[in-house]
């Protein structure tokens, strides 16, 4: 089952004028912020979906674009995986993760050793499971079954 993601991009000066809303938001939902990614002076943030809450999100998100306060949003519908490492230093290495057009990773926010893979396939190919077979430093890889 996919799952349904909002990645929000934005300044990261502007972080602390935009996260108030959508924390509101997040406990209105029940959903959860689950990515935190910061790429020199811009932001992602990432939010799973766990029921179909969408539209407080939208309300939020466009309010947040016509202000200027974000940069960009996307609704993203993708198969999620949960990579553990066993230090937060590892996570770096998922930059050599064989990811196909579409897909992506991104750092979570709850955990610091841990990230997140945004798959197109409900399956890993051969070639990702080699990968993360390989790697002394993961934990734990596991898909995430929530969805809407």
């Amino acid at each position: 089952m996919k799952t349904t993601l909002i990645e929000v991009g934005l300044l990261t000066n502007k972080l602390t004028e935009v996260q108030p809303a959508l924390e509101t938001c997040l406990r209105e939902t029940g959903d959860a912020l689950i990515g935190h990614q910061v790429y020199d002076d811009l932001t992602l943030l990432v939010v799973h979906l766990l029921s179909d809450t969408i539209q407080c999100h939208l309300d939020t998100l466009s309010t947040a674009l016509r202000l200027e306060l974000i940069d960009s949003f996307q609704v993203i519908h993708c198969q999620l995986f949960k990579v553990v490492f066993k230090q937060k230093s590892a996570i770096a290495s998922l930059k050599d993760f064989p990811l196909h057009m579409g897909e992506s990773w991104f750092t979570a926010a709850e955990e610091e050793n841990a990230a997140y893979l945004c798959l197109t396939s409900p399956h890993l190919s051969q070639a990702q499971i080699s990968w993360l077979a390989t790697q002394p430093a993961i934990a734990l890889w596991t898909q995430v079954l929530l969805s809407l």
